[in-house]
């Protein structure tokens, strides 16, 4: 019967382990207070074992608490061991007889001994196969039968005479089997716990991600009482990080998102949430309790300015010593609007734009006429993405003449025929197509319109050149070189009657492939024209390595020129360049005569303005021409 009651016990504890796997599953095992709480629930385990034990002599009992102390030590560690102790170990020193001290001594060696294992398995890695877990049995086991030996009158000997085998042999197994079911459940809980985490932090940055955000997001604006304070939501993004990234590899880049984290805890309350929502863009998640609109509003701006301050300070990356500044869009809310977490986002999203817009290193907070200007700017370029498919470009062309008036090419020029709003200058659309790839379906239909002009009989018989500006995103483009030629001999045309127009922007990036690109295309006749020359960074280096063959003078330097002595003067140094690199010279925005006759009093430069032609559909331009 003593088998039969031993394995009856063990099956019990099985079953109850099984349950407490259960019980324990929504415990926070990884906190103090989790700990304590599962060694407690460790010992009552252990005195439900105690209450249904196998009677060998009077005070002298059988059952499962070396089992189940031994697995408290081993799952648990230290504090969940020490606990289970005291409250087993309380429990047996309350049933007394003979057998008391020996059966606490069994509870305090089959703790500790799992302790012991509980570090030997956190070593390999946190998890035991069979063989070992049974080899731990044996060990409890065998020292437990060992302070058998310690009962009076030669009891002990007796015990392991009767039992000593049954007790080496189903014991041993059955903390195994307990084991075994603790360690599915940790590792289940530990893949559950790497899937959360790689579902809510970033990977590379160990913050919460975009995801976590908008949940705890959610919950400040759900809150059911605003009269507690209100929140605010900051997106920043770090300025020029993609130049930092090129210049310095992505391993610094690297470095230095993760150590925006350790700049910025200092400044954070228990509760804010910094989290990384994209590439170099971050956010900052606030509630403050007792503080709304005004006050809220200074206490952020004066946080706002220590963020900055922060991440200011120099970075030590290696033998570099790299400094950043940020971009920071802030908006208010007020937990328990009818605000959702969207409409949030979006806010601190444009003003973030904004900051941006002026120049970076800049704090703004959101104002309502922000999202009337993003509105109009997703209208326009929703609308626009309709008119290049739906045929609503037009092309037109303002003439260039010599300082005779007489023509000798022309300026493409895009216009944009709304169905409702009629017809819209450049400066209504491709400020906002500069901001996406629309610019490039832009410049594809201008550029194959410009081609199809070069064939006509009053350009391509008068020898006449068609100027074509070239944004520096479409220029760019892997395939830009390839897609020319090809236009070309698609439609016809000489590339010879062709010049395009780029911008001195183009030039600051990526300088060698622009070489390449430029060197490539000229080889085949194509002029190139840097357009609004001195206006933004200009370098005699480039006009030296790249082969322009034409600079605009901007129509800025042009207005005032024959009567500011300083605009006088900038128009002389760039003709004096142009002639020394043999350049010719296009003067923009000429719109008097006094202008016309100030420039040619100083050169052979060829007019493009009002006084001589506004732009004008391309087959208006063209019949005048003929006529």
């Amino acid at each position: 019967m003593k088998l039969i009651d031993i394995i009856h016990n063990i099956a019990m504890l099985v079953a109850l382990a099984a349950l407490y796997r259960v019980i324990v599953a929504r415990l926070p095992l990884r906190t103090i207070s989790g700990q304590v709480v599962f060694g407690s629930l460790f010992g009552l385990v252990a005195i439900l074992g105690m209450m249904t034990p196998v009677v060998f002599a009077p005070g002298i009992i059988f059952d499962g608490r070396s089992i189940i102390l031994a697995v408290a030590g081993l799952i648990g560690g230290p504090l969940v061991a020490l606990v289970s102790v005291l409250v087993a170990g309380a429990y047996r020193l309350w049933l007394g007889g003979v057998g008391a001290p020996v059966g606490i001594s069994v509870i305090a060696v089959s703790a500790g001994l799992g302790v012991a294992f509980h570090y030997y398995r956190k070593r390999l890695g946190g998890h035991l196969g069979s063989l070992p877990l049974l080899g731990f049995g044996l060990v409890v086991h065998i020292v437990m039968l060992a302070l058998f030996l310690l009962l009076p009158e030669g009891a002990g000997m007796r015990v392991i005479d009767e039992m000593g085998l049954l007790v080496l042999v189903v014991y041993p197994l059955a903390t195994m089997l307990i084991c075994m079911l603790f360690q599915d459940y940790e590792q289940q809980e530990q893949t559950k716990f790497h899937l959360e985490h790689l579902a809510y932090y970033d990977s590379l940055t160990d913050l919460p991600n975009r995801a976590l955000l908008i949940t705890r997001l959610e919950q400040l604006l759900a809150a059911e009482h605003p009269e507690q304070g209100d929140g605010a939501l900051m997106f920043f993004n770090l300025d020029r990080f993609k130049t930092l990234n090129d210049a310095r590899g992505h391993a610094t880049g690297d470095t230095l998102l993760r150590a925006i984290g350790a700049r910025l805890e200092p400044l954070l309350r228990k509760g804010d949430t910094l989290a990384r929502v994209g590439a170099d863009e971050f956010a900052l998640l606030l509630h403050r309790p007792g503080e709304h609109s005004t006050t809220l509003h200074l206490n952020i701006a004066e946080l706002a300015t220590r963020l900055h301050e922060a991440i200011r300070q120099p970075l030590h990356i290696g033998s570099d010593e790299v400094s950043i500044s940020i971009s920071l869009g802030i908006t208010l809310f007020e937990p328990g609007s009818a605000d959702s977490a969207g409409d949030t986002l979006r806010r601190a999203d444009t003003a973030l734009h904004q900051a941006k817009q002026r120049g970076g290193n800049q704090t703004v907070f959101f104002e309502q006429t922000m999202a009337k200007a993003v509105e109009h700017r997703f209208r326009v370029e929703r609308e626009l993405r309709r008119a290049i498919q739906g045929g609503e470009l037009r092309l037109f062309l303002q003439s260039q003449v010599d300082a005779a008036g007489n023509i000798v090419g022309a300026e493409s020029l895009v216009r944009w025929q709304h169905p409702e709003r009629g017809l819209i200058t450049p400066a209504g659309f491709i400020p906002i197509a500069e901001e996406s790839d629309l610019i490039i379906d832009v410049g594809v239909w201008v550029f194959t319109e410009a081609c199809a002009l070069l064939v006509r009989e009053e350009f391509a018989g008068r020898g006449l050149r068609l100027s074509v500006n070239i944004s520096p995103r479409h220029f760019r483009q892997p395939s830009f070189v390839a897609w020319v030629k090809d236009s070309l001999h698609a439609a016809g045309a000489n590339p010879a009657q062709l010049t395009l127009e780029i911008t001195e922007g183009l030039l600051i990036d990526n300088f060698n492939d622009i070489i390449t690109k430029m060197t490539e295309l000229a080889a085949i006749g194509i002029r190139f024209s840097v357009d609004d020359f001195g206006t933004g960074y200009s370098s005699l280096t480039y006009l030296k390595r790249l082969p322009i063959h034409e600079i605009k003078i901007d129509k800025s330097f042009v207005q005032d020129a024959p009567t500011d002595s300083n605009d006088a003067t900038l128009i002389d140094t760039i003709l004096a360049v142009a002639e020394r690199m043999q350049l010719d010279v296009v003067a923009e925005g000429v719109e008097t005569s006094e202008q016309a006759a100030f420039l040619n009093a100083r050169g052979k430069i060829l007019h493009q303005g009002y006084l001589y032609g506004r732009p004008e559909p391309a087959e208006d331009w063209l019949d005048r021409l003929r006529g």
